[in-house]
Protein backbone atom coordinates (compact mmCIF):
# COMPACT_ATOMS: atom_id res chain seq x y z
CA UNK A 1 0.00 0.00 0.00
CA UNK A 2 1.84 3.00 -1.22
CA UNK A 3 -0.86 5.25 -2.06
CA UNK A 4 -0.52 9.09 -0.03
CA UNK A 5 -3.95 9.93 1.09
CA UNK A 6 -4.94 13.30 2.29
CA UNK A 7 -4.53 14.37 6.11
CA UNK A 8 -7.71 15.13 6.74
CA UNK A 9 -8.81 12.02 6.02
CA UNK A 10 -6.26 9.89 8.16
CA UNK A 11 -7.56 12.28 11.21
CA UNK A 12 -10.86 10.75 9.75
CA UNK A 13 -9.41 7.40 10.77
CA UNK A 14 -7.33 8.27 13.80
CA UNK A 15 -9.85 8.08 16.28
CA UNK A 16 -11.75 4.85 15.04
CA UNK A 17 -7.79 3.38 14.58
CA UNK A 18 -7.43 3.85 18.52
CA UNK A 19 -10.21 1.85 19.31
CA UNK A 20 -9.42 -0.60 16.80
CA UNK A 21 -12.57 0.13 15.07
CA UNK A 22 -10.81 -0.19 11.51
CA UNK A 23 -9.13 -2.90 9.26
CA UNK A 24 -5.79 -4.29 9.17
CA UNK A 25 -4.98 -2.54 5.67
CA UNK A 26 -6.62 0.66 7.05
CA UNK A 27 -4.07 0.68 9.93
CA UNK A 28 -1.01 0.30 7.76
CA UNK A 29 -1.87 3.15 5.45
CA UNK A 30 -2.50 5.18 8.45
CA UNK A 31 0.98 4.15 9.82
CA UNK A 32 2.57 4.61 6.69
CA UNK A 33 1.15 7.93 6.19
CA UNK A 34 2.11 9.00 10.19
CA UNK A 35 5.71 7.77 9.24
CA UNK A 36 6.09 10.54 6.51
CA UNK A 37 4.05 13.30 7.85
CA UNK A 38 4.82 14.94 10.91
CA UNK A 39 2.35 16.89 11.54
CA UNK A 40 -0.78 14.02 11.56
CA UNK A 41 2.30 12.26 13.38
CA UNK A 42 2.33 14.90 16.31
CA UNK A 43 -1.16 15.40 16.28
CA UNK A 44 -1.62 11.35 16.92
CA UNK A 45 0.67 11.40 19.46
CA UNK A 46 -1.03 14.44 21.41
CA UNK A 47 -4.68 12.03 20.82
CA UNK A 48 -2.94 9.53 22.83
CA UNK A 49 -1.98 11.93 25.38
CA UNK A 50 -5.26 13.26 25.51
CA UNK A 51 -4.44 16.79 23.94
CA UNK A 52 -7.18 18.00 22.00
CA UNK A 53 -7.51 21.21 19.44
CA UNK A 54 -4.29 20.21 17.35
CA UNK A 55 -4.64 20.72 13.58
CA UNK A 56 -2.59 19.33 10.66
CA UNK A 57 0.21 21.73 8.83
CA UNK A 58 0.45 22.40 5.22
CA UNK A 59 -2.21 19.10 3.48
CA UNK A 60 -1.01 17.13 0.89
CA UNK A 61 -3.24 17.25 -1.83
CA UNK A 62 -2.78 15.41 -5.14
CA UNK A 63 -3.53 11.63 -6.87
CA UNK A 64 -4.46 10.35 -3.59
CA UNK A 65 -8.05 10.93 -4.87
CA UNK A 66 -7.84 8.44 -7.72
CA UNK A 67 -10.28 5.50 -7.75
CA UNK A 68 -7.74 3.28 -7.09
CA UNK A 69 -8.16 3.99 -3.38
CA UNK A 70 -7.73 1.00 -1.09
CA UNK A 71 -11.56 -0.38 -0.12
CA UNK A 72 -10.52 -0.91 3.26
CA UNK A 73 -10.04 2.95 3.42
CA UNK A 74 -13.10 3.83 2.41
CA UNK A 75 -15.40 0.95 4.31
CA UNK A 76 -13.79 2.06 7.26
CA UNK A 77 -14.72 6.14 6.80
CA UNK A 78 -18.03 4.76 5.17
CA UNK A 79 -20.51 4.75 8.95
CA UNK A 80 -18.44 8.02 10.03
CA UNK A 81 -19.62 9.06 6.16
CA UNK A 82 -23.44 7.82 6.74
CA UNK A 83 -23.12 9.87 10.63
CA UNK A 84 -22.20 13.33 8.52
CA UNK A 85 -18.76 13.52 10.69
CA UNK A 86 -16.28 12.90 7.98
CA UNK A 87 -14.33 15.89 6.74
CA UNK A 88 -14.44 17.26 2.83
CA UNK A 89 -11.63 15.44 1.80
CA UNK A 90 -12.94 12.25 3.05
CA UNK A 91 -16.10 13.02 1.66
CA UNK A 92 -14.44 13.60 -1.64
CA UNK A 93 -12.41 10.68 -1.45
CA UNK A 94 -15.51 8.14 -0.96
CA UNK A 95 -17.65 9.53 -3.31
CA UNK A 96 -15.31 9.50 -6.26
CA UNK A 97 -14.61 5.65 -5.09
CA UNK A 98 -18.05 5.19 -4.89
CA UNK A 99 -18.66 6.07 -8.27
CA UNK A 100 -16.24 3.09 -9.59
CA UNK A 101 -16.73 0.49 -6.63
CA UNK A 102 -19.52 -1.65 -6.84
CA UNK A 103 -18.49 -3.62 -4.14
CA UNK A 104 -18.16 -0.45 -1.58
CA UNK A 105 -21.57 1.12 -2.99
CA UNK A 106 -23.13 -2.18 -2.05
CA UNK A 107 -21.19 -2.13 1.77
CA UNK A 108 -22.62 1.11 1.44
CA UNK A 109 -26.19 -0.37 1.03
CA UNK A 110 -25.66 -3.20 3.84
CA UNK A 111 -24.83 -0.32 6.18
CA UNK A 112 -28.25 1.51 5.66
CA UNK A 113 -30.21 -1.34 5.57
CA UNK A 114 -28.74 -2.67 8.83
CA UNK A 115 -29.05 0.95 10.31
CA UNK A 116 -33.14 0.55 9.07
CA UNK A 117 -33.35 -2.19 11.05
CA UNK A 118 -31.93 -1.16 14.05
CA UNK A 119 -33.81 2.15 13.88
CA UNK A 120 -37.28 0.03 13.60
CA UNK A 121 -35.68 -2.13 16.37
CA UNK A 122 -35.33 0.81 18.65
CA UNK A 123 -38.36 2.13 17.93
CA UNK A 124 -40.64 -0.57 18.71
CA UNK A 125 -38.39 -1.10 22.14
CA UNK A 126 -39.64 2.51 22.64
CA UNK A 127 -43.01 1.72 21.68
CA UNK A 128 -43.05 -1.64 23.76
CA UNK A 129 -41.01 0.62 27.13
CA UNK A 130 -43.63 3.58 26.57
CA UNK A 131 -46.69 0.94 26.65
CA UNK A 132 -44.87 -0.42 29.91
CA UNK A 133 -44.45 2.90 31.60
CA UNK A 134 -47.63 3.63 30.64
CA UNK A 135 -48.99 1.20 32.21
CA UNK A 136 -47.01 1.17 35.23
CA UNK A 137 -48.16 5.26 35.64
CA UNK A 138 -51.73 3.33 35.67
CA UNK A 139 -51.59 0.83 38.61
CA UNK A 140 -48.97 3.45 40.20
CA UNK A 141 -51.98 6.16 40.08
CA UNK A 142 -54.67 3.40 41.06
CA UNK A 143 -52.69 2.33 44.03
CA UNK A 144 -52.17 6.14 45.27
CA UNK A 145 -55.69 6.54 44.51
CA UNK A 146 -56.26 4.01 46.65
CA UNK A 147 -54.41 4.68 49.47
CA UNK A 148 -55.80 8.46 49.67
CA UNK A 149 -59.30 6.65 49.65
CA UNK A 150 -58.10 4.85 52.68
CA UNK A 151 -56.46 7.74 54.51
CA UNK A 152 -59.56 9.99 53.97
CA UNK A 153 -61.81 7.10 55.49
CA UNK A 154 -59.58 6.92 58.48
CA UNK A 155 -59.19 10.74 59.00
CA UNK A 156 -63.25 10.91 58.14
CA UNK A 157 -64.03 7.87 60.77
CA UNK A 158 -61.67 10.43 63.38
CA UNK A 159 -63.41 13.48 63.04
CA UNK A 160 -66.75 11.44 63.38
CA UNK A 161 -65.40 9.71 66.08
CA UNK A 162 -64.24 12.96 67.99
CA UNK A 163 -67.05 15.07 67.35
CA UNK A 164 -69.50 12.17 67.96
CA UNK A 165 -67.65 10.48 70.74
CA UNK A 166 -69.85 8.30 72.06
CA UNK A 167 -72.79 9.71 69.84
CA UNK A 168 -75.70 7.77 71.31
CA UNK A 169 -78.27 10.36 71.93
CA UNK A 170 -79.49 10.64 75.56
CA UNK A 171 -82.60 11.69 76.00
CA UNK A 172 -84.90 11.68 79.19
CA UNK A 173 -88.37 12.75 79.67
CA UNK A 174 -90.41 12.45 82.39
CA UNK A 175 -93.34 11.16 80.45
CA UNK A 176 -91.43 8.46 79.67
CA UNK A 177 -88.59 7.98 82.01
CA UNK A 178 -89.88 9.21 85.52
CA UNK A 179 -87.09 6.97 87.51
CA UNK A 180 -84.27 9.64 85.41
CA UNK A 181 -85.89 13.07 85.98
CA UNK A 182 -83.50 14.46 88.51
CA UNK A 183 -80.50 12.47 86.20
CA UNK A 184 -79.15 16.37 85.03
CA UNK A 185 -75.32 17.11 85.56
CA UNK A 186 -74.70 13.40 84.87
CA UNK A 187 -71.41 11.43 84.55
CA UNK A 188 -71.52 12.04 80.32
CA UNK A 189 -71.98 15.98 80.98
CA UNK A 190 -69.58 18.17 79.27
CA UNK A 191 -70.76 21.67 78.52
CA UNK A 192 -70.07 24.84 79.44
CA UNK A 193 -71.99 25.52 82.41
CA UNK A 194 -71.13 24.19 86.31
CA UNK A 195 -75.46 23.99 86.38
CA UNK A 196 -75.04 25.58 89.96
CA UNK A 197 -78.71 26.95 89.82
CA UNK A 198 -79.69 23.53 89.62
CA UNK A 199 -80.60 22.28 92.95
CA UNK A 200 -78.75 19.05 94.24
CA UNK A 201 -80.02 16.31 93.30
CA UNK A 202 -79.97 14.18 97.02
CA UNK A 203 -81.62 18.05 98.54
CA UNK A 204 -84.53 18.47 96.31
CA UNK A 205 -87.33 20.18 98.39
CA UNK A 206 -90.09 20.63 95.63
CA UNK A 207 -91.46 18.18 93.55
CA UNK A 208 -90.56 17.61 89.88
CA UNK A 209 -93.96 18.18 87.96
CA UNK A 210 -91.74 18.00 84.25
CA UNK A 211 -88.35 17.10 83.45
CA UNK A 212 -86.82 17.12 79.97
CA UNK A 213 -82.52 16.30 79.39
CA UNK A 214 -80.93 15.68 75.76
CA UNK A 215 -77.80 15.53 75.03
CA UNK A 216 -75.95 14.90 71.63
CA UNK A 217 -72.90 15.46 70.44
CA UNK A 218 -69.14 14.26 70.58
CA UNK A 219 -65.58 14.91 72.38
CA UNK A 220 -65.04 18.16 70.46
CA UNK A 221 -68.58 19.38 71.26
CA UNK A 222 -72.25 18.54 72.50
CA UNK A 223 -75.31 19.95 72.21
CA UNK A 224 -77.26 20.62 75.98
CA UNK A 225 -81.33 20.85 76.59
CA UNK A 226 -82.08 20.35 80.00
CA UNK A 227 -85.37 21.96 81.45
CA UNK A 228 -86.74 21.54 85.03
CA UNK A 229 -89.97 22.17 86.45
CA UNK A 230 -90.77 21.77 90.41
CA UNK A 231 -93.10 22.63 92.28
CA UNK A 232 -92.66 23.98 95.88
CA UNK A 233 -94.93 24.71 99.19
CA UNK A 234 -94.55 28.61 100.18
CA UNK A 235 -91.74 27.83 102.68
CA UNK A 236 -89.26 26.02 100.55
CA UNK A 237 -90.33 27.96 97.43
CA UNK A 238 -88.45 31.37 99.24
CA UNK A 239 -85.38 28.97 100.54
CA UNK A 240 -85.07 27.31 97.31
CA UNK A 241 -85.34 31.43 95.79
CA UNK A 242 -82.46 32.58 98.53
CA UNK A 243 -80.36 29.97 97.07
CA UNK A 244 -80.62 30.66 94.05
CA UNK A 245 -79.98 34.60 94.32
CA UNK A 246 -76.59 33.78 96.72
CA UNK A 247 -75.13 32.14 94.14
CA UNK A 248 -71.65 32.72 93.00
CA UNK A 249 -68.28 31.74 92.06
CA UNK A 250 -66.56 30.91 94.72
CA UNK A 251 -63.02 31.76 93.25
CA UNK A 252 -63.55 34.72 91.43
CA UNK A 253 -66.90 36.16 93.66
CA UNK A 254 -68.52 36.51 90.33
CA UNK A 255 -72.76 36.47 91.50
CA UNK A 256 -76.23 35.40 89.28
CA UNK A 257 -78.05 38.21 88.20
CA UNK A 258 -81.44 38.88 88.81
CA UNK A 259 -83.70 40.55 86.12
CA UNK A 260 -87.40 41.12 85.15
CA UNK A 261 -86.44 42.43 81.70
CA UNK A 262 -85.71 38.57 80.35
CA UNK A 263 -89.22 37.47 79.80
CA UNK A 264 -92.54 37.35 81.24
CA UNK A 265 -91.29 35.73 84.43
CA UNK A 266 -88.44 36.90 86.78
CA UNK A 267 -85.46 35.30 85.93
CA UNK A 268 -81.89 34.60 87.58
CA UNK A 269 -78.87 33.36 85.51
CA UNK A 270 -75.73 32.37 86.02
CA UNK A 271 -74.93 32.48 82.37
CA UNK A 272 -76.58 33.97 79.23
CA UNK A 273 -74.44 34.10 76.33
CA UNK A 274 -73.32 32.75 73.00
CA UNK A 275 -72.07 29.63 74.81
CA UNK A 276 -75.05 28.56 76.76
CA UNK A 277 -77.34 29.58 78.47
CA UNK A 278 -78.64 28.53 82.10
CA UNK A 279 -81.26 30.22 84.18
CA UNK A 280 -84.32 30.12 86.43
CA UNK A 281 -87.51 31.05 86.08
CA UNK A 282 -89.53 32.20 89.52
CA UNK A 283 -93.67 31.74 89.22
CA UNK A 284 -94.44 33.16 93.13
CA UNK A 285 -97.96 33.08 92.53
CA UNK A 286 -98.16 29.05 91.88
CA UNK A 287 -94.32 28.52 94.10
CA UNK A 288 -93.22 26.79 90.80
CA UNK A 289 -89.24 27.26 89.92
CA UNK A 290 -87.98 26.16 86.38
CA UNK A 291 -84.76 25.69 85.90
CA UNK A 292 -83.31 25.48 82.43
CA UNK A 293 -80.00 25.42 80.30
CA UNK A 294 -79.31 25.73 76.54
CA UNK A 295 -76.07 24.76 74.63
CA UNK A 296 -76.42 24.92 70.90
CA UNK A 297 -80.05 24.07 70.83
CA UNK A 298 -82.14 25.70 67.90
CA UNK A 299 -85.37 26.83 69.44
CA UNK A 300 -87.41 25.08 67.05
CA UNK A 301 -86.24 22.13 68.35
CA UNK A 302 -87.33 23.46 71.76
CA UNK A 303 -88.94 20.46 74.56
CA UNK A 304 -90.50 23.69 76.33
CA UNK A 305 -92.62 26.97 75.39
CA UNK A 306 -90.87 29.62 73.55
CA UNK A 307 -92.07 32.04 75.74
CA UNK A 308 -89.54 30.43 78.71
CA UNK A 309 -86.74 31.75 76.24
CA UNK A 310 -84.25 34.91 77.12
CA UNK A 311 -85.16 37.64 74.62
CA UNK A 312 -83.46 37.81 71.05
CA UNK A 313 -82.61 34.04 71.58
CA UNK A 314 -81.49 33.53 68.05
CA UNK A 315 -82.27 30.20 65.87
CA UNK A 316 -79.23 27.98 66.93
CA UNK A 317 -78.81 29.60 70.45
CA UNK A 318 -77.18 33.66 69.92
CA UNK A 319 -78.53 37.07 69.75
CA UNK A 320 -79.13 37.90 65.84
CA UNK A 321 -81.11 41.06 66.43
CA UNK A 322 -79.40 42.47 69.01
CA UNK A 323 -75.76 43.08 69.99
CA UNK A 324 -75.48 42.42 73.45
CA UNK A 325 -72.16 41.67 75.88
CA UNK A 326 -72.75 38.27 77.66
CA UNK A 327 -72.20 37.37 81.10
CA UNK A 328 -71.43 34.11 82.75
CA UNK A 329 -70.31 33.52 86.09
CA UNK A 330 -67.81 30.61 85.26
CA UNK A 331 -66.23 32.91 83.33
CA UNK A 332 -61.89 32.77 84.66
CA UNK A 333 -62.49 29.61 86.16
CA UNK A 334 -62.18 25.79 84.62
CA UNK A 335 -65.17 23.95 83.58
CA UNK A 336 -66.11 21.18 86.15
CA UNK A 337 -68.83 18.36 85.50
CA UNK A 338 -71.80 17.88 87.64
CA UNK A 339 -74.07 20.74 89.81
CA UNK A 340 -73.63 22.86 92.93
CA UNK A 341 -72.48 21.17 96.06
Amino acid sequence: MNRQYHCNIILDLLPLSMEHLVSEETDKVIEQHLLICESCRQIYENMQRGIDGMSCGELKRGEHLSGNTDCSVVKDLLPLFLDNLTGRESEELIQTHLGSCQQCRDHLQQLKDERKVQSSLEEANDKRLWKALKKRRYEMLGIFCGILSCILLVAGLLVWVFWRGNTKEQKYDIREHYEQAADYGNQNYRGEAKLSLFPAKDGLTGEITDFYYDCKGGWLYQEYQIYLECSYDASAYEAEKQRLLQVKNEETGQQVIYTEEENDLPCVYAMLYDEGYEYVLLDEKNHTIIYIYLQGIDRRELAFPEEYLPKDYGQAGYDFETEREGYSIYSGTERSVGQNE
